[in-house]
């Protein structure tokens, strides 16, 4: 029988400094009305570096730049076998995401090729192509809601393109990968309704494959290294959702910030040449991820003992704006070095996606001044902001004369 997930608080258990426990949950981090998810989360920095909550079952929690490296390289006590606290959130094994050294690399091998820098350069057109013509429609409205209207349309139609599935059904693609769920029951449905459809494209693409990635991935069934028929669903329900959603949450930040920031939006367009380094500091300033690990063996770390079996949320998203690795870092500057930074991880499970991250932002920011060079937050619909595993935005209306 499927472990329950117990969303429960729960009291702390012996041995738990109790200047170490805080009250967070991470799927409702509490902030004022007028801040977004990173003020709230970034509260965090004001207690010890590692700490326990009571939230979710009760886990660890850490926060720091230099832990969340360590947690990330130390994979032997760190495992990624549960993705998700509480345990039992998912009950979908999704290789290479559960998957630990060394037999992550089996899958990292199906996936890298079509996300190399070589492959990522080959889709700039296409994904210029597709910025230009859906601002274009935007222009004469003067106001969209660039979450539904951009942001979750240029990324999701390339990603699509990456997959050879129809972009016509882009919206009930969307909606089933949405990070912003935070229903259990939901969720469930969500995932089974990927895992059907999906199951159902492996058939064909391994009958009758193409150049596409879920043939790639569907031809995993033929290689002798391959156990099981979860390990070729598990990357294709891993490729599908990450490439709905993450750069869409991402473009929606960097497109706030440009709405707020008429100086840096005449700066972009007067020097092009910094759209590049802008992207990567939109990157480092809105790490998008709080993820998860069994921890295998009791470790102890800066005033705590960790034991095994018990959960680690990882929020990789502070490790950006961690003052003690980047000053002032809640500021947007484009003249930052941000090389170093943890947004896309580090380790064996580094974001395979991160060339194409960083493209489609650029393209994104160097097509919209072009044809928008001044907007503005719409007040009747600001921005709102989601926290969980993937951090992102539900609505930034923007409105332009």
């Amino acid at each position: 029988m499927a472990q329950q997930p117990n969303y429960e608080t729960v009291a702390p258990r012996p041995g738990i400094p109790a200047d170490h426990i805080v009250d967070f949950d991470y799927f409702r981090p509490e902030a004022h009305p007028d801040e977004d998810v990173y003020v709230a989360l970034k509260r965090l920095h004001d207690a010890p570096d590692v700490t326990w909550t009571p939230r979710n079952g009760g886990h660890w929690i850490v926060t720091r730049a230099e832990d969340v490296r360590w947690v990330r390289a130390t994979h032997a006590i760190f495992s990624h076998e549960e993705i998700m606290i509480p345990r039992g959130a998912t009950s979908t094994m999704m290789p290479p995401v559960t998957a630990d050294p060394p037999k992550l690399a089996r899958y990292r091998a199906v996936l890298n090729p079509a996300f190399a820098p070589g492959a990522i350069r080959a889709l700039e057109g296409r994904a210029r192509e597709v910025a230009a013509e859906t601002i274009e429609r935007l222009v004469p409205l003067g106001a969209c809601e660039f979450t539904g209207d951009f942001a979750r349309v240029m990324p999701v139609v390339v990603f699509l393109g990456i997959m050879d599935l129809p972009a016509e059904r882009r919206a009930e693609f969307v909606t089933w990968g949405g990070s912003g769920v935070t229903d259990q029951e939901t969720r469930n449905r969500n995932a089974a309704a990927v895992a059907s459809y999906l199951a159902g494209m492996i058939d064909q693409r391994a009958k009758n494959p193409g150049p596409d990635l879920l043939s790639r991935i569907a031809q995993w069934r033929n290689n002798p290294r391959c156990e099981s028929e979860s390990e070729v669903m598990g990357m294709a329900m891993v490729t599908f959702v990450g490439g709905l959603d993450t750069v869409a949450n991402m473009m929606s930040f960097a497109a706030r910030h440009l709405a707020t920031d008429p100086a840096a939006r005449r700066r972009l367009i007067d020097d092009p040449a910094l759209i590049p380094n802008a992207a990567e500091e939109y990157i480092r300033r809105h790490g998008l991820t709080m993820t998860s690990r069994l921890i295998r063996q009791d470790v102890a770390r800066k005033g705590v003992t960790m034991r095994a079996g018990e959960m680690l949320l990882v929020i990789d998203a502070l490790a950006g704006i961690d003052e003690r690795a980047w000053p002032d870092p809640m500021t947007i500057d484009y003249g930052r070095d941000t090389r170093g930074h943890d947004t896309f991880g580090n380790g064996p499970h580094k974001c395979v996606g991160e060339h194409l991250a960083r493209m489609e932002l650029a393209i994104f920011i160097e097509e919209w001044l072009k044809r928008i060079p001044d907007f503005r937050v719409e007040p009747e619909r600001p921005a709102v902001t989601h926290a969980g595993p993937v951090i992102g935005m539900r609505q930034l209306g923007l409105r332009w004369d």
